[in-house]
């Protein structure tokens, strides 16, 4: 089990670290030279001279991701998702990290290079398991947080399908992948939220841990 503080910092990163990957390729998306933030996947901002603040960034969230599980399975209460719930967060982190090891091909490049093609094998599970834990989630809540998770999953479901059916042929393929990620992303920081606030021991309870 981990201490109350430990669980509370735990889950301190699933509130923090999705917010700043979005704020980071954001703007890396703006500054990034010959990148179409429009018409370009997230994973190209790995590309090119400034391609090492977004491997940071999947580093630095993937990592978050496998500390957060680990506030969810040693830390809060036995409840829907404390096994399964752990088990996909540490998947997306493990993907995300290779993910960010593994630079991704140019969509627009006719050739897979064994690092493009390692990169995608390890950001699919990403966004699968993210869907399977929104619903997982939802059945630890009630009301407005159940709601929310189910909406959350199946938002997320579509508009990652809707990137690779629709998004480029309508050229749109970075706008309908950053709502994917932002949808997502936002899940987990309320996710957060909650098992702080409703879940996570307090210091005056250690005997809740």
């Amino acid at each position: 089990m981990l201490r109350p503080s430990g669980t509370r910092t735990a889950l301190l990163l699933g509130v923090l670290a999705p917010p700043l990957f979005v704020l980071v390729f954001l703007v890396d998306g703006l500054i990034h030279p010959a990148y179409n933030p429009v018409t370009d996947f997230v994973s190209e901002l790995s590309r090119g001279e400034l391609g090492w603040l977004q491997i940071a960034n999947f580093l630095v969230f993937g990592a978050a991701l496998l500390v957060f599980a680990a506030g969810i399975r040693w830390g809060t209460r036995r409840r829907a998702g404390s096994v399964a719930g752990p088990v996909l967060f540490s998947v997306m982190g493990a993907g995300l990290i290779t993910a960010g090891i593994f630079v991704t091909d140019a969509h627009t490049s006719s050739v897979s290079t064994l690092s493009g093609t390692i990169h995608i094998l390890a950001s699919l599970p990403v966004f699968v398991c993210l869907i399977v834990a929104c619903f997982v989630f939802a059945r630890r809540f009630r009301g407005t947080l159940r709601t929310y998770s189910i909406a959350s999953g199946i938002a997320v479901l579509i508009l990652f399908v809707a990137t690779f059916v629709i998004g480029d042929s309508l050229g749109i393929t970075g706008i309908l992948q950053r709502a994917t990620i932002v949808v997502g992303w936002a899940w987990i920081t309320v996710l957060a939220l909650a098992l702080r606030a409703k879940e996570a021991p307090s210091e005056a309870h250690p005997s809740l841990v």
